[in-house]
């Protein structure tokens, strides 16, 4: 039932207007009110607190009208948990479109104000800004099908609740949040960078990946934009704007290569 979950979910990202998951973030509303009730490793206790009536939730509809309901929940839940993003479609048209018309100017406040990227320098800027990409398909898309596919929808709900608290800035729960966000990203991120080896370029790839994958300390959005930065194979110059579309069909392959071994472990049952 699992690649059925992630199918739909998938179908339902690509073809409805939930491109973002649900118009309305659900789950920031609740990382705001149950954050405020304590600080640190409170906070934290006090956001994951969601997850005991949602297994309560599961439990009940477990085997209610052949599995439906159940169906029905984990696509629900999923949708809640992906990001808001959009990394593979809409994720820095903005900046791209301002780049294109030369205006530089306008791009670099864009890529701040829409990307949290901030760079004197144009080639600096297109650097950050792939690097952006990659680290957000990774925390809005992979992490939590990864952890959905290991320990169900609480799993993948558990990461965006903290990932949602982790972006709270000065909020006194942000270093405790932090640190399960890493140990959580750290076994996908080094995933994801071993597919940007299968459809990127292999040698180089496995090279960069090989140099990074045992630092615990290193960030996952980093390894993954370095292991992305070498998969791809271009010429171009380093304020060449087509570098942005290559890095997005990258994504793309990406998630389609999860994809195919998703369908397949799950026909070996």
């Amino acid at each position: 039932m699992n690649f059925l979950v992630l199918l739909l979910v998938g179908l339902i990202l690509l073809w409805s207007p939930w491109q973002r998951g649900y118009p309305r973030d659900l789950l920031q509303s609740w990382v705001l009110r149950a954050g405020a009730i304590g600080t640190g490793w409170r906070a934290v206790a006090a956001v994951l607190a969601l997850l005991l009536p949602i297994a309560v939730l599961l439990w009940l509809v477990q085997g209610v009208a052949y599995g439906f309901l159940t169906l029905v929940l984990h696509v629900a839940l999923m949708l809640l948990c992906v990001g808001r993003h959009d990394p593979l479609r809409g994720f820095g048209r903005e900046f791209v479109s301002a780049w294109q018309r030369g205006d530089q100017a306008a791009a670099a406040l864009v890529a701040e104000q829409q990307l949290g990227v901030v760079d004197s320098a144009p080639a600096g800027l297109l650097t950050q800004v792939r690097a952006r990409m990659a680290a957000t398909c990774l925390q809005d898309y992979l992490v939590p099908a990864f952890w959905y596919l290991l320990v169900g929808p609480l799993g993948a709900l558990a990461y965006r609740l903290l990932e949602l608290l982790r972006q709270q800035g000065t909020h006194a729960a942000v270093q405790p949040a932090g640190m399960l966000v890493h140990a959580l990203e750290w076994i996908p991120a080094r995933l994801m960078a071993l597919s940007f080896a299968l459809v990127g370029q292999f040698e180089s790839t496995l090279r960069t990946l090989r140099s990074l994958a045992a630092q615990w300390e290193l960030s996952a959005g980093e390894l993954v934009a370095r292991c992305a930065a070498a998969a791809l194979s271009t010429e171009r110059g380093a304020e060449d704007i087509a570098v942005i579309d290559e890095q997005r069909q990258l994504l793309v392959r990406c998630i389609l290569s999860w994809a195919v071994i998703i369908a397949f472990l799950s026909l070996l049952g």
